[in-house]
C-alpha cells in the first residue's frame, strides 16, 4: 500500500507535537515558530485575493481596483512580519545551541546548527577576524577600510595571539555548533567585548569560545 505525503498544514502540526515534547508550551522558540506559520498561513491567503483582484481588475471590474490595492497594503505588513517572526525564531534557536541543546530535534534548532557547521559560516568568520587583525595592525588609518563596528586596534592587536587561535579552531573540522555561535555573536554584536576597551574581558571570552570550539562544546 502505497503510503500517503502528509500536507504541509499535517507536517507542521507533527512538527508541533514534536517540538512540545522537547520544549515548553511557553517557550519563545515555539511561539516564535508558530507565530511564523500562522503569518504565512495569512500571506498566501492576501496573497490569493490579491492575484484574484488584479485579474478582475484587468477584466475590468471595477470593484477590483481598490481591493486590490487593499491587498497589496495588507501583503506589505504581513511580509514585513513573516520576516520579524522569522529573525525571533531564529535568535530563539541559536539561544538553545548556546545553551548546550544544540542536538534537540526541533527544526529550527536543526537548521541552525547546519548553518553554523557549513564552511560558508564558519570561514566568513574567521575571515572577519583575520581583516580585523590586519586592520588594528595598520598604522595608518587612510589603509584601514571602513568596518561594519567600530573597534580599538589596541585592543585587538594585543589579543591577536588569541584571535588567530580562533581562526584556526572555527577552520578546523569537527568543531560544534556552540562554538561556532558563540564565536558568531563576538562577531556581530555590538556590545560584543571585540569592540570594547576591557582587554581581560576580551581575553576571557576568546578562551571561551577556544574551549567550545576545541572540545566540541562539551
Amino acid at each position: 500500500m502505497r503510503r500517503r505525503s502528509l500536507s504541509p498544514s499535517r507536517a507542521h502540526g507533527v512538527a508541533g507535537v514534536a517540538e512540545r515534547t522537547v520544549l515548553r508550551s511557553d517557550h519563545p522558540l515555539l511561539r516564535a515558530t508558530e507565530a511564523v506559520h500562522y503569518t504565512g498561513r495569512q500571506w498566501v491567503r492576501v496573497a490569493a485575493v490579491l492575484t484574484g483582484s488584479v485579474i478582475a481588475s484587468i477584466e475590468g471590474r471595477e470593484w477590483a481596483g481598490p481591493l486590490a490595492g487593499s491587498a497589496a497594503i495588507v501583503l506589505l505588513i504581513l511580509t514585513v512580519l513573516v520576516a520579524v517572526h522569522k529573525q525571533r525564531e531564529r535568535d530563539c534557536a541559536i539561544e538553545l545551541v548556546l545553551d548546550g541543546r544544540e542536538r534537540v530535534p526541533i527544526a529550527a534548532v536543526e537548521r541552525q546548527r547546519r548553518r553554523l557547521l557549513a564552511d560558508q559560516t564558519r570561514n566568513g568568520l574567521a575571515g572577519n577576524l583575520e581583516d580585523l587583525i590586519r586592520q588594528a595592525a595598520s598604522r595608518s588609518r587612510r589603509q584601514m577600510r571602513v568596518t561594519p563596528l567600530p573597534f580599538e586596534p589596541m585592543v585587538v592587536r594585543m589579543v591577536a595571539g588569541e584571535l588567530r587561535g580562533v581562526i584556526g579552531l572555527l577552520r578546523a573540522e569537527g568543531v560544534s555548533a556552540r562554538g561556532v555561535a558563540r564565536a558568531e555573536r563576538l562577531v556581530e554584536r555590538a556590545v560584543s567585548p571585540l569592540y570594547g576597551q576591557d582587554v581581560g574581558a576580551l581575553r576571557e571570552e576568546l578562551r571561551r569560545v577556544r574551549d567550545l570550539l576545541a572540545n566540541g562544546g562539551m
